[in-house]
């Protein structure tokens, strides 16, 4: 099997070395940043080279690369800088956790990454480059488009996402429903309609009471 080159040295990039080593055949030999952005030459104990002149040191024969980059521009800095790593020759490896509920015969896109504790059901598609995080359900014959991220999310049956999407943490999406691209459903959200693309939505706080706490210890 190939090493693995990671682009980026974030949180993010921290988190998929943390599960390519320890939940996958990969091993990690290197993290990779633009130029302009390079200020460490080592992230976790591995090397960090210039993305510019990555393949004389790590060519794509030898090595395989994901994208470890977050939600910039809704997905877009992710989803372009996946593109100049194919044209570079890498092939983008996928992450499917042990951990995860998912039907043998789900297949995994280049440069997804799927968590413990998603539970994927059957007749399930995912596209590529889509980040699917601890919590999430996905019903039955939902379909998730490319350069998607989903935290902790729960979707009904026959949900159809469109590209570029976020849904944050809590949401749920009922079933049937169709989400247009280049959507922001912001954490706590309940969409019970079909959505337009770039749509936001903000998910309602909870207001405090008015009661003080230390009142509560008299109950």
């Amino acid at each position: 099997m190939k090493d693995l080159i990671i682009f980026g040295a974030g949180p993010f990039a921290e988190l998929a070395h943390y599960y390519f080593e320890r939940d996958s055949g990969y091993k990690v030999a290197a993290f990779t940043l633009d130029s302009a952005f390079l200020s460490e030459s080592n992230f976790q104990g591995r090397p960090v080279v210039p993305f510019e002149t990555l393949e004389k040191e790590f060519p794509p024969e030898r090595c395989d690369l994901f994208v470890a980059m977050g939600i910039q521009k809704v997905n877009r800095q992710r989803a372009t800088k996946a593109a100049e790593a194919r044209e570079k020759g890498y092939a983008l490896a996928s992450f499917l956790s042990s951990k995860a509920i998912a039907p043998a015969e789900l297949i995994l896109r280049p440069n997804s990454f799927v968590m413990e504790g998603v539970h994927v059901m059957p007749f399930v598609t995912i596209g590529w480059d889509t980040m699917i995080w601890p919590g999430s359900v996905i019903g039955f014959k939902s379909r998730i488009g490319d350069h998607c991220w989903l935290v902790a999310t729960t979707f009904g049956e026959s949900v159809t996402v469109g590209d570029y999407t976020f849904i944050g943490l809590g949401s749920t999406i009922a079933p049937s429903l169709s989400i247009g691209s280049e959507n922001v459903i912001g954490a706590g959200s309940l969409i019970m309609k079909d959505t337009k693309d770039f749509e936001v939505f903000k998910g309602e706080a909870t207001v405090p009471s008015r009661v003080p706490s230390y009142r509560l210890r008299r109950i």
